[in-house]
């Protein structure tokens, strides 16, 4: 599914104003059914019907104020607590303004109230609905709207945004001075880019989706570069398994990780990759950790290789390079461990890999000594780094690939022509084209040890069923979250492990 920058989603709102001739205020009625809609449904559970609007003078605060009107009409006590300026109102706001005004709809401006009565309507209220600032939100937020937008979020009330929550910048998903903590986030047409980046992300809720009437040829012809992945696009996309068939329909693997004080890395990766439903996964590891994996993952073949302090050694490359040619898809980096010549190692299996190559942990460590690499490479390259890894990569500090995601990841893919899977709270995988796609789908308790090892698994496993390399980077990270969000629901998030990920791969798969 597409999402929208402000700057797209403001030409289709002109495109389907101005070439299809769709009246503005139409699209904003639209707006205040679908908002009423939720509203309705929500207050079935509550004792009182009172919702209380904050609305702004700009098309934001239109859709609050036609909002009222369909409220009031189906007997619902409304407030409008208006935080603009009269004489600012936009056109389609002004007509909507008026109408409840002429219903005798409650509307109190901002500065006509003491703190103690603003408390008093926040507390009265059912529900409040923030249609104070849309996407188009560029300046801090000050004053007595900042303190009006702190008391709203200290009283648990049950808040829905209409199309973004006030405060966030609706690009970046950056907070501007203060934003509203929403528990539902109604947006109108696609999802914007700023609901799904943090930390506006933490202040949208749920995620609705309206449709206000945009013609979808106009949706369908805009150009955007940015998506999510649905869960029904997710079905469509998983390698299908026919009657007739046999391993070596579901790709060969060459999975090179693991050592001695890390063998689990080289387990999980194994394991996820089987669960994702590989074909078969070659296990190249440290001789000293043979036994270990043979016990831990039965299905899989195993080339011992000669190491150094329970490591890879250089010395290991002949048979690393056998399996390399025999093998669809090289995953490389899982517990590893740091060194020279673990180091060497991952620069000769860049450099001669002739099908995909998967790089993550270690492998990416090695790497980040020498990007150059990526530049003589002939084959689809994946790279899986979290925040930290992709600060050593680009050789800049966390604090700005936190406040640059996208534009990092993109730079860096196009810079290097790699597909870039950034791991974070919401992961972020670009192609070197521009495009790029968020994930929507895990949680904090995937915060541990090895839960990256099973990604790896996971985005190999599907190219080794033939998914093109971008497709598995996209598919492979939704499925990790989404066997992350099961497990969340077992074991809770403090008591997850990267293991349970594993088992409920195969159960999210079906």
């Amino acid at each position: 599914m597409k999402v929208a920058t402000v700057e797209g989603m403001n030409e289709m709102d002109s495109k389907s104003i101005e070439e299809w001739e769709i009246p503005s205020i139409l699209l904003m009625e639209h707006a205040a059914l679908a908002v009423m809609k939720k509203v309705l449904q929500k207050l079935e559970v509550q004792d009182k019907k009172n919702v209380l609007i904050f609305a702004g003078h700009g098309n934001n605060g239109g859709d609050g104020f036609a909002l009222a009107r369909l409220l009031h009409n189906q007997n619902v006590l409304v407030h409008i607590i208006f935080v603009g300026e009269e004489a600012k109102l936009a056109k389609d706001a002004e007509i909507n303004y008026k109408m409840a005004q002429n219903l005798g709809i409650s509307i109190k401006t901002l500065q006509s109230l003491s703190e103690q009565e603003m408390i008093h309507h926040i507390q009265f209220s059912s529900i409040i609905v923030d249609a104070i600032f849309g996407t188009g939100l560029i300046r801090e937020i000050v004053g007595d709207l900042r303190s009006s937008i702190d008391l709203m979020n200290q009283y648990g009330k049950y808040i829905i945004s209409i199309d973004i929550p006030s405060g966030i910048q609706g690009n970046t998903g950056k907070i501007l001075g203060i934003a509203v903590k929403a528990q539902e986030t109604i947006t109108f047409a696609l999802p914007k880019l700023g609901l799904y980046l943090y930390p506006g992300a933490e202040y949208a809720g749920k995620i609705t989706i309206a449709d206000i009437g945009i013609p979808k040829e106009v949706i369908r012809t805009q150009s955007l570069y940015q998506h999510v992945l649905t869960a029904e696009e997710f079905k469509r996309k998983v390698p299908p398994r026919p009657l007739r068939t046999h391993k070596g329909s579901y790709g060969k693997i060459q999975l090179i990780a693991g050592s001695r004080g890390m063998p689990g890395a080289a387990i999980l990766s194994a394991q996820a990759a089987y669960r994702t439903g590989a074909g078969l996964v070659h296990l190249c590891v440290p001789q000293s950790i043979l036994s270990i994996l043979g016990n831990q993952v039965k299905e899989g073949i195993s080339t011992p290789l000669d190491e150094k302090e329970g490591m890879i050694s250089k010395k290991a490359w002949p048979k690393i390079q056998k399996v390399m040619k025999e093998s669809d898809v090289v995953a490389i980096g899982p517990g590893l461990g740091q060194g020279e010549e673990v180091t060497e190692i991952a620069w000769k299996v860049i450099e001669e890999a002739e099908v995909p190559l998967v790089i993550d942990a270690d492998g990416l460590n090695a790497l980040s000594k020498n990007l150059s690499l990526l530049q003589q490479s002939q084959v689809p390259i994946i790279l899986t780094p979290h925040i930290g890894e992709m600060s050593r990569l680009i050789q800049r500090p966390i604090s700005y690939i936190i406040s640059n995601p996208v534009e990092v990841v993109r730079e860096f893919s196009a810079r290097w022509n790699v597909i870039t899977v950034l791991k974070d709270a919401t992961s972020l995988i670009a192609h070197p084209n521009g495009e790029l796609y968020m994930n929507t789908t895990g949680n904090p308790g995937m915060a541990t040890a090895g839960a990256g090892d099973v990604l790896t698994g996971i985005i190999t496993s599907f190219i080794a069923q033939r998914c093109e390399p971008y497709e598995a980077a996209i598919m492979g990270t939704y499925l990790h979250g989404k066997a992350g969000d099961a497990a969340a629901k077992k074991a809770g998030l403090h008591g997850m492990m990267a293991s349970d990920l594993c088992y409920w791969i195969s159960q999210v798969l079906g």
